[in-house]
């Protein structure tokens, strides 16, 4: 509990942090934004094994798993939700993939949600 009190205190953190981790509304993210060169570290770290250098769900890991990772260039992906499902995804985890709640920082995820859009395609 320690961590998570750290976590959230001072300014936009209480915000962030309290929506994260309590699940407020979609409305609440409006005015929050991550960064996406934070973001390609962090996917670099935690994300590049199975979703892969492009994005595209072909990382080292992939032909391992029994279900192929998200594809972030496929516009279908980005139909299955809106910003807080995304958000859910990389918090708590979704089908194969772990959840990353007690790995990475409120803005981290919005920092790598940021950085995945950049594979999107039209």
């Amino acid at each position: 509990m320690n961590k998570f009190k750290k976590e959230i205190t001072g300014g936009m953190g209480i915000a962030l942090g309290v929506t994260l981790f309590l699940g407020i509304g979609p409305s609440a993210w409006g005015a929050m934004t991550g960064d996406p060169a934070n973001g390609k570290k962090v996917f670099q770290g935690w994300c590049i094994q199975c979703h892969g250098v492009h994005g595209d769900g072909n990382g080292i890991a992939a032909p391992a798993l029994m279900e192929k990772p998200a594809n972030f260039t496929d516009p279908a992906t980005w139909k299955m939700g809106d910003v807080a499902f995304f958000i859910n995804v990389i918090k708590n985890g979704r089908k194969i993939m772990p959840g990353f709640w007690d790995t990475l920082k409120p803005q981290e995820v919005l920092d790598v949600l940021s950085y995945e859009k950049t594979f999107r395609k039209n």
